[in-house]
């Protein structure tokens, strides 16, 4: 079955969009610092799919430590301690419209807000914008996060084609602390035995002696 959608459809639910926003912001404007709201505006950024960032474009402004962003964990304490990306702070929803949480936000840095999926960072998104703040929130979540950076190319999809693979490789590299594409060890490094089973001592620290280096994921690598 096709669906065709006229030009006066879309004009009627650009209305019905636009008088949804108004009236959100008559209701959610106010609190801490709140600044004027520009309902068209708001409905331009969503119908041109601008009021999201992808994963892509995060993982360069960390790269690049920008700092011109916040970025925020939306999610329960403990799942931000399982993982969550790195740079990001742990404000969850429930508090995130109190005080304590918009004290925690800068109206002169872009905030970027994810969660699990799309759906509450999408409504936090908005509301953050119906108070006045430059927000975003990340396209697909913290699963698209993990399925754009932390997953090897070979296994995102059955098509999946080596165009690119070297730079998501180094990518990923880099957020699990794995050495990057290509480097190697320094030449005078001697190779190191592993013993058959751990010293006694195994965890006291060594001096001069060859550090182990753990991979840290369940803290999101910060």
């Amino acid at each position: 079955m096709k669906i065709e959608v006229t030009g006066k459809q879309l004009a009627a639910g650009v209305a019905v969009l636009l008088g949804l926003v108004a009236a959100l912001a008559a209701t959610t404007v106010g609190g801490t610092g709140a600044g004027p709201v520009d309902a068209p505006k708001l409905v331009q950024a969503i119908m041109a799919e601008t009021d999201h960032v992808t994963a892509g474009e995060l993982a360069g402004w960390i790269l690049q430590k920008n700092r011109d962003y916040l970025l925020v964990d939306i999610r329960d304490p403990w799942q931000f301690d399982d993982y969550h990306i790195p740079t990001a702070i742990n404000i969850p929803l429930g508090q995130l419209f109190e005080d304590s949480g918009l004290k925690q936000l800068s109206r002169e840095k872009k905030i970027v807000v994810y969660g699990l999926g799309v759906g509450r960072a999408s409504q936090a998104q908005l509301l953050l914008s119906l108070k006045g703040y430059n927000s975003f929130s990340l396209e697909e979540g913290l699963g698209g996060w993990w399925d754009a950076v932390m997953t090897p190319t070979s296994l995102r999809s059955e098509n999946a084609s080596p165009a690119g693979y070297l730079q998501a490789k180094a990518l990923r590299e880099h957020f699990t602390g794995a050495p990057a594409a290509g480097a190697k060890a320094p030449a005078a490094s001697p190779p190191v035995a592993v013993p058959a089973a751990p010293p006694a001592n195994a965890g006291a620290a060594q001096p001069n002696g060859p550090s182990n280096k753990k991979l840290k994921l369940g803290r999101g690598c910060s």
